[in-house]
């Protein structure tokens, strides 16, 4: 019988493995259903046993193995104690005799190590003691080939029992799995360890080069050292996603105090760094030893119980490492990891580091400072050839990360002379690798890469921040070094312009040109990231180092508020040089040197020089400009416990310099947008920094009052249509709204200045419009470019004013658009296939119910709903059944659905963020989440299958079902028929055709749903009989693995809220899944399976109950696991 069977499944084996021209559809089908019911066989050791034994077909010996993996984890409570020794000990047996395919070979191992795991549960591991013994023999005695066997062996083990979060297809709960993994490291894992370190003692004995089969059996065992070495060992003490978590990063090698007579031994880090001297030049090998190394310098744990054991290991670690790198040239393959050492080394023994005697300290930081310069040179090198792989830089980047804690903790002391000597190092290297010969060594680069959209200070960021932080230990060498780099090519560039003037640049020159802004642009970098701070959703402040530097030099006498204020007032006069410069604070003269550069851009432009002008470094300036003013630009005193008399002399409140740069930064915003229109980049930055300034009310209150202000105005006003990009319209916008509130007090002539500044920028534009859709004609000349670019321009600016809206200024500013916002749906009516218009007016409703509506009154907030809910129903009739697959892809119209999900999910956010402190007389009963659901109406039949397919259009329009369904569940309960059919048919839609996320969110809403009818008695209602299916079908989805095991929790969450409705239904659906089972057996499993579910579990659908379900369910799914399934 088991001979025919075999020919048979041989035969399919052909079939299923011959080339596609030679056999057909049906021929495959058959020979895949021959293999499919194969895998179903009962109790199938006997008959894998003979294919084992009797098949040559390696296809068919692997379908064994795998059929008899299944078949243990189902079965493996049912088998006698003697049958799981004998199989175990067969399988053993032949792998060790028969010369077969890896890919059979892995499997059967796999089927091994399952089965030694789930013995060691029960036995305590003794079984798992005897393979190992038996492993150990084999790789100590046995020929090349079986040698390599008894590691793979040993790495199946290992395999098995290191994952326990993912470890679920073998027939347990992940309790037990972790219990299994804890006790195969207590006693197992430190022996498998040492057996290896024995070995590879013994290897490296020997010179290289090694026989290939020794190299082999090396790269294996150092394989098992690494995995050793990665381990995740966490605490049982730990939620779930967070062992998985550990699991997969292994971030730190923590062991307890039982390992210390191996790791702590005085010969073994010797050792394992003569491993890596040997293997260093062998690729195959160098890689594991060195992540052995790596993870070695983050040992923690039990195992270093005190400073005195944690500084001893560090020492001898750190004299194994430094012989290693004075004696090398770091390659470009190690540079990463030796540089990951130094990083663990610092994360790990910051503290002690410190402790060192002073000649291993000093080693360290000289050594640190070498690898660091050395590695700054590589990615300089890389960044030249367009290397691929960035193995350099990738370790510079690690080393400057690593230096950071360094810096940061002496910053709380003082940095001695040797530290400061080192930073030295460290800044003056990096600045000259960006500098150009003959004060540098860049070299430029033909091959630049064109694609990559990032800028400099985006790629370079966290470079530039680390370099700072060397460049403030040190600010008397790195503001020295470089306002006299800047001052230097600023000269340099003074004389181009004069060239220029005088006739066309030859080639030499456009190249020497070209040099000189790429210095002026990373000085200038380099400076802003040294005198300033990142301060991403903090208050920018002055950095105390240098603060501190500023308050020296005026102590010493080397700087004055004399000089440092003749400075600032130069830039008036433009080209003069001032007074006793050398007096001038450091900071401020390079604020000085920067404002030089703009006046000469500026020159430049005037006189037709322009095109011959780098964007990038017109760009760099107006970020440093940013950075500078949002720090040193009127600061506010109370935030700092000691002040530079200089710097708030020249730029405190109420000063003549800090009203000087504001003047003079307002001409140069405004100088860039009238010159430099066709440069989108150069104007975002310069957008960026106009807002960034005018949403500090400390500096927009000088700001809005000054004549500069009101010239900018004026300019945006006489702009041609289209002359600038719209985003730059958008953000001028916000900026002028913003800077108004600074105007807002509860003074009731202030406030009625603010109105007054409003006016001032509000009315041209509403004019504007007027004029524009006011004319008869319109429908006639709507068309036009002319008229079309007014109408964008309007639009961009129509969306900026609504993002400056602040709580002061939103009625002020919502009165001004609500008669704009009802033209709308006419206007989308008329541009409905001008896709730019349509999308803008979308969004303008999304950014006025964003930032507008939490602080709108009722009636404010009905005439928003009115005119959004007109718009979306505009939008919807003229859209009806045009997304079809192919137009929606060619014109990415999904956009606009987005764009409506988000106004519709602004709406809803109405009823959490309610910030309006007024009220109206009047009572209003219109509330958002009906006005979501009446938005929703208008656009779920434009909600395809098709288009759900693309993924962020799809997120937002479950998030949004999520978010009513969470505030409102009562609203869907009372949805009319029609659309409460169809928000349904997208549930279950989403619990099928799509991922993870879509699928918990689907989840999630069924969940609620079930939760409210549930507590709320609603059983006999009509919607609760709407949901009545899910039940059915979420336990189906969820038996047969169609659900991803991360949202198992929330499937089981959900299975219970429906039982809790529909518990008659649930009974009916357990006693169809036990009568579809053919085995009795199987059968009166799953019926112990199903009672043990709820066993002591109240289906009251409150929390406690629920929780315990949850954990029923995990233990029902890792018992029933392989033996049922639902089609």
């Amino acid at each position: 019988m088991n001979d025919n069977i075999i020919s048979e499944l041989e035969k399919a084996a052909e079939i299923i493995m011959a080339p596609p021209n030679v056999i057909s559809n049906e021929q495959r089908r058959l020979a895949e259903s021959i293999f499919l019911d194969f895998r179903k066989s009962k109790s199938p050791y006997g008959l894998c046993r003979d294919i084992l034994e009797k098949s040559q077909n390696p296809y068919v010996l692997f379908e064994a193995a795998e059929v008899l993996k299944v078949a243990i984890i189902r079965e493996w409570s049912f088998l006698f104690e003697n049958d799981k020794t004998s199989l175990r000990q067969y399988l053993f047996q032949y792998i060790t005799t028969r010369n077969l395919p890896p890919f059979v070979r892995d499997r059967i191992l796999q089927v091994i190590a399952i089965m030694v795991k789930r013995a060691s549960i029960d036995d305590g591991g003794r079984e798992r003691a005897n393979i190992l013994k038996q492993v150990e023999s084999l790789i100590v005695n046995a020929e090349p080939a079986k040698k390599i066997l008894g590691c793979n062996i040993i790495s199946n083990l290992m395999q098995e029992y290191a994952t326990t979060v993912k470890s679920t297809d073998v027939g347990l709960t992940w309790e037990v799995h972790f219990k299994a993994k804890k006790q195969f490291e207590a006693t197992d894992l430190k022996r498998i360890f040492q057996f290896c370190i024995y070995l590879l003692s013994e290897v490296v004995k020997n010179d290289p080069p090694y026989s290939d089969t020794l190299l082999e059996l090396s790269r294996h065992l150092l394989k098992i050292t690494e995995s050793v070495l990665t381990w995740a060992y966490v605490s049982s003490i730990l939620p779930k996603k967070i062992v998985g978590i550990y699991e997969s990063i292994y971030e730190a090698l923590k062991l307890n105090e039982s390992w210390s007579e191996i790791v702590l031994n005085p010969d073994f880090l010797p050792l394992m760094f003569q491993i890596y001297w040997k293997v260093r030049d062998i690729d195959q090998l160098a890689h594991h030893s060195l992540i052995c190394l790596i993870q070695l310098a983050s040992l923690s744990g039990g195992i270093l119980p005190n400073d005195e054991t944690r500084l001893k290991y560090l020492h001898s670690y750190l004299v194994s490492f430094f012989n290693l790198i004075s004696n090398v040239t770091i390659k470009n393959k190690e540079a990463l990891g030796l540089s990951n050492i130094v990083k663990k080394l610092i994360t790990f023994f910051l503290p002690c580091i410190f402790q060192l005697p002073d000649g291993m300290k000093d080693t360290l930081l000289d050594e640190f400072t070498r690898i660091t310069c050395h590695l700054c040179d590589g990615a300089a090198m890389e960044e030249i050839e367009n290397e691929e792989d960035r193995y350099f830089t990738d370790a510079f980047d690690n080393m400057l990360e690593a230096w950071t804690g360094l810096i940061q903790d002496l910053s709380h002391s003082h940095y001695d002379e040797k530290f400061q000597d080192c930073a030295k190092q460290v800044f003056n290297k990096y600045v000259q690798c960006h500098l150009a010969p003959p004060d540098g060594c860049r070299r430029s680069n033909v091959d630049v890469d064109d694609d990559n959209e990032d800028n400099d200070r985006v790629r370079y960021k966290d470079q530039l921040q680390v370099i700072g932080m060397f460049g403030r230990v040190v600010p008397g060498h790195s503001l020295q070094v470089l306002y006299k780099l800047l001052e230097d090519r600023i000269t340099k560039f003074s004389y181009h312009i004069l060239s220029m003037q005088k006739g066309a640049m030859n080639l030499n020159q456009h190249a020497g040109l070209t040099d000189l802004f790429e210095d002026i642009h990373w000085v200038t970098l380099i400076s802003g990231h040294i005198i300033c701070m990142d301060s991403d959703g903090e208050t920018p402040m002055i950095p105390s180092a240098i603060m501190k530097y500023s308050i020296d030099q005026h102590k010493g006498q080397q700087s004055t508020l004399q000089a440092s204020m003749a400075a600032i007032e130069a830039l008036e006069t433009k080209f003069s040089q001032p007074e006793n410069l050398d007096q001038c604070d450091h900071v401020i003269r390079i604020l000085f040197d920067v404002m030089n550069l703009c006046t000469l851009e500026d020159y430049a432009a005037s006189a037709k020089l322009k095109h011959l002008m780098s964007p990038e470094v017109g760009s760099t300036a107006m970020w440093f400009l940013k950075r500078w003013c949002l720090s040193y630009l009127l600061p506010v005193e109370n935030y700092y416990e000691e002040l530079s008399p200089t710097l708030i002399g020249c730029l405190g409140k109420d000063t003549q310099g800090a009203r000087l740069v504001v003047s003079y930064v307002l001409s140069k915003i405004q100088s860039n947008l009238f010159h430099f229109q066709s440069e989108p980049i150069l104007l975002r930055d310069t957008v960026d920094l106009f807002c960034d300034i005018v949403c500090v009310k400390q500096k927009s209150s000088h700001i809005v009052r000054t004549e500069s202000m009101r010239n900018l105005i004026k300019l945006f006003g006489s702009l041609e249509p289209g002359s600038l990009p719209p985003n730059i319209i958008r953000g001028l916008c916000k900026g002028f709204v913003l800077a108004g509130v600074a105007l807002d007090t509860r003074n009731d002539s202030l406030h009625n200045s603010m109105n007054e500044y409003y006016d001032l920028i509000l009315t041209p534009l509403q004019q504007r419009f007027k004029a524009v859709w006011g004319q008869e004609n319109f429908t006639r000349i709507y068309q036009e470019e002319r008229i079309q670019k007014i109408v964008v321009d309007l639009l961009e600016a129509f969306i900026g004013i609504a993002k400056g809206s602040l709580m002061p200024s939103s009625t002020a500013l919502f009165h001004f658009l609500a008669p704009i916002l009802s033209e709308l749906p006419a206007l989308i009516t008329v541009y409905h296939n001008y896709q730019v218009i349509v999308q803008l007016v979308l969004e303008l409703f999304g950014q006025c119910a964003k930032y507008m509506l939490c602080y709108l009154t009722p009636l404010d907030s009905k005439r928003l709903y009115e005119s959004s809910l007109a718009t979306v129903q505009a939008y919807a009739k003229c859209n009806q059944g045009r997304f079809t697959t192919e137009t929606f892809a060619e014109e990415s119209s999904f956009q606009d659905l987005a764009l409506i999900l988000d106004l519709l999910t602004f709406i809803l956010s109405k009823d959490c963020v309610d910030l309006c402190t007024e009220t109206d007389t009047e009572e209003i009963s219109v509330v958002a989440s009906d006005v979501s659901l009446f938005g929703l109406n208008f656009i779920m039949p434009l909600m395809t299958r098709d288009l759900l397919n693309y993924p962020s259009l799809c997120a937002q329009y479950y998030r949004l079902l999520v978010l009513i369904n969470d505030i409102y569940p009562e609203k869907i309960c009372n949805l009319p028929p029609e659309l409460l059919n169809t928000l349904l048919r997208s549930i279950e839609l989403g619990l099928t055709n799509f991922g993870s996320d879509i699928v918990q969110a689907s989840l999630d809403f069924i969940q609620v749903m079930a939760t409210y009818i549930c507590t709320k008695n609603l059983v006999q209602k009509p919607f609760a009989q709407a949901i009545r299916p899910f039940l059915k079908l979420v336990i189906d989805l969820t038996l047969s693995h169609q659900i991803n095991t991360d949202t198992v929790c929330s499937a089981s969450t959900c299975i219970y809220a429906l039982m809790c409705c529909f518990q008659d239904d649930y009974k009916m659906l357990v006693q169809s899944l036990i009568q579809m089972q053919s085995d009795p057996t199987t059968a009166d499993r799953l019926t112990a399976a199903f009672n043990n579910l709820v066993l002591n579990v109240d289906m009251s659908g409150n929390r406690l109950p629920k929780l315990k379900f949850r954990d029923n369910f995990d233990k029902f799914l890792a018992n029933v696991h392989g033996f049922l399934l639902v089609k």
